[in-house]
């Protein structure tokens, strides 16, 4: 019985001891415990059941290894349709022809990116942020690394030409990884494509590839499937050195219509500011089919010859309508409901005519 006493008393004074060391070590480590991430915030489809009032679908989720050269893996049934329902809708208003960097580093439409697009603050709204939640405990970095969400539509016929993502930021530092959410689905083609890459089991060439179409056969690809997400490591497990089997493209949409949601990762937090402890983002919209001037001084810029110098800022530049389209001449004032005024004026300065008929698949109302 002594011996009983002895040892019971012994386990006590070790939980205690354990108990202490962690309070200690929590106060000196917040977050090792793993509170960092809620359960609501990174979402497990079998707890959260209702966002907004509006009932969530239920769906199994898994992950899938595919890739070594490349590290590519997929998420099935990443986000609910809910959610990827809500981000095309947030994003329509605001989608412009995509851009690549020209000349003098200057943003220019070229063939080699023919897709339309905009970007969605990180933390934007209550969907936004669960999204992001969910892609930083996934890569197992923080949200603060990751880049605005960029929200991209394929048409027919368009797509995004062999590149590869490793762009450096001056204070984030290189993408290290890459996670892109397919929100619908294309009829045909639209694959996400390696074109120097190699299946992790041979057989997934034949389950995955059956109905590639001809600029995803023979290659790592995947077809894009609403809800999934795939993610992909651009630098190597030495965390310093390219991979450059990550080159991929984005094939040519051969029938129907693909919505993307793209988060770029940095191995740096990127613009640290803009993610402030409690701080929202309600971002400034400009509507590309009104026309109206946000400056007293646009005729004064006007007369300098601004509206041809200072293009980007006075008409329109890759991701937003400029502050003088009007005095510049870039727009019609459109009578009330003059839809077709209204769109003119969104094409004038390449943003897209949104089609609301794309969410028609939705399961969702």
């Amino acid at each position: 019985m002594a011996l009983r006493a002895v040892a019971a008393l012994l386990v006590a004074g070790w939980v205690v001891a354990c108990h202490a060391a962690q309070k200690s070590n929590a106060d000196k480590l917040p977050g090792w415990l793993g509170e960092t991430y809620s359960v609501e915030a990174t979402w497990d489809p079998l707890h959260l059941e209702k966002l907004d009032d509006l009932p969530l679908p239920r769906s199994e989720s898994w992950i899938e290894h595919v890739a070594w050269h490349p590290r590519v893996f997929i998420y099935h049934n990443f986000i609910t349709e809910l959610e990827a329902k809500h981000m095309i809708e947030l994003a329509a208003p605001q989608m412009k022809r995509s851009t690549v960097v020209g000349a003098n580093g200057q943003s220019v439409e070229d063939n080699y990116r023919t897709s339309y697009g905009t970007f969605l603050k990180r933390y934007q709204d209550v969907v936004v942020e669960r999204v992001e939640n969910r892609v930083a405990a996934w890569t197992q970095i923080p949200v603060v690394h990751q880049e605005d969400t960029q929200i991209l539509r394929y048409g027919i016929g368009q797509q995004y030409k062999v590149h590869a993502d490793t762009l450096v930021d001056p204070e984030a530092g290189v993408r290290v990884a890459t996670v892109l959410i397919y929100l619908n689905e294309p009829e045909v083609g639209g694959e996400t494509a390696f074109p120097d890459s190699q299946w992790v089991d041979p057989s997934l060439a034949t389950t995955h590839g059956a109905n590639f179409s001809q600029c995803a056969q023979g290659h790592v690809a995947f077809a894009p499937k609403r809800g999934d997400a795939l993610l992909f490591w651009s630098i190597n497990p030495d965390g310093q050195s390219e991979d450059f089997h990550a080159s991929h493209t984005g094939c040519p949409v051969i029938s129907g219509v693909k919505w993307t949601a793209t988060k770029w990762i940095h191995a740096k937090p990127f613009r640290a500011g803009e993610m402030a402890p409690g701080r929202r983002h309600e971002p400034y919209l400009r509507d590309p089919g009104v026309c109206y001037d946000e400056s007293d001084s646009c005729a004064e810029w006007a007369a300098r010859g601004d509206c041809e110098k200072n293009k980007d800022y006075m008409i329109v530049n890759a991701v937003s309508p400029g502050v003088c389209r009007k005095t510049c001449g870039a727009c019609t004032v459109c009578a009330e409901n003059d839809a077709a005024c209204y769109n003119r004026n969104r094409e004038n300065i390449g943003f897209l005519i949104f089609n609301s008929s794309e969410l028609a698949p939705f399961h969702v109302v």
